[in-house]
């Protein structure tokens, strides 16, 4: 049995699509029935959930995760379930596009809080920094680059024909498609870098204390990473690539949050211009102001 795990005390907490009135779904009972029939203990209205998806079932103390022949198949930790699962606590169930924690009854009060606080701070679907986290992170920075003479570099990513994924596979494809590309791009970050998303298919890389030549050879790694093998999802292999845009600040040069953002932003552009999965990187020399951009990514 694992040992954070209190017989009868385990709970679900929806995180993705987020909530901001999600609360804990205990289960309580020896068998917990999760699907889109409003019979089930748990009801998910979603379409690509079966009528009866998976249960969790409650075995001498301990939690397992059982798919109920669905459809579309159950997911742990973005891993199709074969088979029962026992569960120990932490982990992503993905049920059709439903993202649900199992959390352990070892103080449910403060891991609930926890995971709540993380999605005010993280996009829950690829569990990268959101926006709203990422904007004043980067205006923190900015001012210490001024104060300190450091160096911030911004490397802005954007996957190349994404909406042909989502047209030709369908959103959860597509959601897969960005869970795995965080992983990879995680891979080669250091440990002051942060990955946040952007929004839609766009994501931002913030390399404090990074010079421009050092946030290049970084943006190649990932667009490698990205291209070098297929993505494997339950649509089956898809190669996917990307375009990259690179800009520095010192605190003088694009001294605003907007501003850096706008110069990494234009060289992707630039580089979707040229012909996508590539790396494009601020020339100090360059003093056009735009490079204009593709009508589609």
């Amino acid at each position: 049995m694992p040992s954070n795990v209190e017989p009868g005390k385990g709970c679900l907490l929806q995180i993705y699509p987020a909530s901001s009135n999600s609360e804990l779904m205990r289960l309580g009972c020896e068998r917990t029935v999760i699907g889109r029939d409003t019979n089930c203990n748990i009801t998910i209205n979603d379409n690509a959930v079966s009528r009866a998806h998976a249960a969790i079932e409650l075995i001498d103390a301990t939690y397992f995760l059982t798919d109920l022949n669905s459809t579309n198949g159950s997911f742990v930790n973005d891993q199709l379930l074969r088979g029962r699962m026992p569960l120990e606590g932490g982990e992503l169930i993905r049920i059709g596009g439903c993202i649900l924690k199992f959390m352990s009854s070892m103080d449910e009060e403060a891991n609930y809080h926890a995971v709540v606080h993380e999605l005010m701070v993280r996009d829950s679907l690829t569990n990268a920094f959101n926006r709203s986290y990422l904007i004043p992170l980067i205006e923190k920075e900015l001012l210490n680059c001024r104060h300190n003479r450091q160096h911030l570099s911004l490397i802005i990513l954007d996957i190349d024909h994404f909406k042909e994924i989502n047209d030709k596979h369908g959103h959860l494809v597509g959601d897969e498609v960005l869970r795995i590309l965080c992983e990879r791009v995680r891979v080669e970050l250091r440990r002051d870098d942060m990955l946040a998303r952007f929004g839609g298919e766009e994501f931002v890389i913030a390399c404090t204390g990074t010079p421009l030549k050092g946030a290049e050879r970084m943006a190649e790694r990932i667009r490698l990473a990205i291209s070098s093998s297929s993505f494997q999802t339950q649509a089956g292999p898809i190669t996917i690539t990307c375009s990259l845009g690179v800009a520095e600040s010192d605190g003088i040069c694009f001294p605003t949050c907007d501003e850096l953002i706008s110069a990494a932003d234009a060289l992707l552009y630039k580089a979707k211009g040229e012909g996508r999965n590539r790396v494009r990187v601020f020339n100090p020399n360059d003093t056009r102001t735009g490079f204009g951009k593709p009508t589609a990514k």
